[in-house]
């Protein structure tokens, strides 16, 4: 009889995560092509470019040199190359620059500001406290 409860309990929680999964992919938060069971190794690049845009209230992909939207970039920056796979290349594409060369610049900008500057580490503390709290409920 508990064997049964078990397997029972076994398929309901595969269900649940089935599901779980679905509404990930729905909210375009995951790609579909990562297999059930298993846990998304990153998350979407713009969904970190937006998390990034939320706290630095900012668009990073307009051309204009407010220094929000800089400091915004630079952070994006800094975030997709610590949390992604991505190229240089590909992360310019993302925080609307030219090139690798820029992307490397903004990184190593960012991580001078965290440095020297407090409110800009709280900034990106915060998108990261973030990062890691969606990655610990994607895990459970």
């Amino acid at each position: 009889m508990e064997y049964n409860n078990i397997v029972q309990c076994y398929k309901d929680q595969l269900q649940s995560l089935r599901m779980f999964h679905k509404e990930l992919v729905k909210a375009n938060l995951i790609t579909d092509d990562i297999a059930i069971g298993s846990v998304p190794s990153t998350i979407l690049p713009h969904r970190l470019v937006e998390l990034v845009e939320d706290v630095f209230d900012t668009s990073i992909q307009i051309k204009n040199r407010r220094q929000s939207v800089i400091f915004g970039r630079k952070a994006a920056a800094y975030i997709l190359k610590k949390y992604t796979q991505l190229s240089l290349n590909e992360i310019a594409k993302h925080i609307g620059v030219g090139d690798h060369t820029t992307v490397i610049y903004n990184i190593k900008t960012a991580e001078n500001l965290m440095f020297t500057e407090k409110w800009y580490k709280e900034k990106v503390d915060e998108i990261e406290k973030e990062i890691e709290n969606f990655s610990k409920f994607v895990k459970e």
